[in-house]
């Protein structure tokens, strides 16, 4: 789900497929999803026939060339399942297509979840208009907890459904944009329903490192989008250790006992420090982490969570495909994706 602040991956993950075959008790909930995702459907147009005209637009047709060999380049050098994602193309209204709100709990690191059929708990919901969303985020702010709602410009069904490239995608710029799709595929391909940290990490692993290979030694090699794509992805990896810092120690505030009106005091300041410290090494303004809010600091780690780890497979080989095929094989049958990555971890190392 990459939104509007740096830490933000530029997307949002709602699992359509799985909402509509299920939980009737939510039945209202369904039925707008599956009516907005019909009318989006309607929308598609296939890229290959707008590529055909001759008034198309140089910028879009770019855009939608890119989208295309981003979509090969998965496929052929990176051993992903594509289905028909991106093959199409949506014109939608505004800025963003969905809208995600996530919720914790004030005073501890844990965030409210919501369980759907064949993928699970998971720590935020979906919608397509902004107003459901906005009425849900009150609705879990009036019962005590942390709220966050926030615009996405893209989502996946997880190959379910043929998810087209929307509108709002076309102004991301083209490292940003192969990012994007990178992303979205790899959740075609590495899916543990419940486990949605392991799922969004190693989908920014896959979409960050994914557009180095690309830019710097792919169909497209660019010494400048090289140079770009390779920034980003150590930025990210940057950011998620300040991230895992600050989580430590509200952690280990969490575990002191103390007055509430300590703890928040206690909290704040620590808050602030994690903001000065992005600001410092360039990592974004702050606003992420401060003011206090545990949805947000724990929606942007679900998309950063041992980075590192899943950048230690490449190191130890030629390429990332071949790493992504020892990943996907590790985790057949495996309960705990991460106790996987561990594993294969140490095996490599031996």
């Amino acid at each position: 789900m990459r939104a509007r602040a740096a830490v933000w991956p530029r997307l949002g993950t709602l699992w359509l497929p799985a909402l509509l075959c299920g939980a009737c008790s939510q039945p209202a909930y369904l039925a707008r999803l599956g009516w907005e995702e019909a009318r989006l459907l309607a929308r598609r147009q296939p890229i290959s026939v707008l590529l055909a005209r001759d008034d198309l637009d140089a910028e879009v047709r770019d855009r939608l060339e890119l989208v295309l060999s981003a979509r090969r380049f998965a496929r052929e050098a990176l051993g992903l399942r594509v289905n028909e994602v991106f093959t199409s193309f949506a014109d939608v209204d505004g800025q963003a297509v969905v809208y995600v709100v996530t919720a914790a709990y004030r005073d501890r690191l844990e965030a409210y979840t919501w369980w759907y059929p064949l993928v699970g708990r998971v720590p935020y919901r979906g919608f397509f208009d902004q107003d459901d969303a906005q009425e849900t985020g009150r609705s879990m702010e009036a019962r005590g907890f942390d709220v966050d709602v926030r615009p996405a410009v893209a989502f996946s069904t997880l190959g379910w459904l043929p998810d087209p490239l929307l509108s709002p995608m076309l102004a991301l710029q083209p490292v940003e944009l192969v990012e994007t799709v990178l992303h979205e595929l790899a959740h075609v391909s590495l899916w543990i329903p419940g486990e949605v940290a392991f799922n969004e990490s190693a989908a920014t692993f896959v979409g960050h490192r994914g557009a180095v290979a690309y830019f710097c030694a792919g169909p497209r090699a660019q010494g400048e989008h090289c140079e770009t794509a390779r920034d980003r992805w150590t930025r990210m990896r940057r950011r998620a250790r300040l991230f895992a810092h600050l989580v430590r120690r509200l952690e280990a505030l969490s575990a002191m006992p103390m007055p509430r009106r300590a703890y928040q005091a206690r909290r704040a300041a620590i808050h602030r420090s994690a903001a000065r410290g992005l600001v410092r090494h360039g990592l974004g303004n702050g606003a992420s982490v401060y003011p206090p809010n545990n949805a947000r600091l724990l929606a942007a780690l679900v998309y950063m969570t041992r980075l590192e780890d899943f950048e230690a497979l490449v190191s130890r080989d030629a390429g990332l495909g071949p790493a992504l095929a020892r990943l996907r094989a590790a985790l057949r049958n495996a309960p705990q994706p991460f106790a996987a990555l561990d594993a294969l971890l140490r095996s490599e190392a031996s």
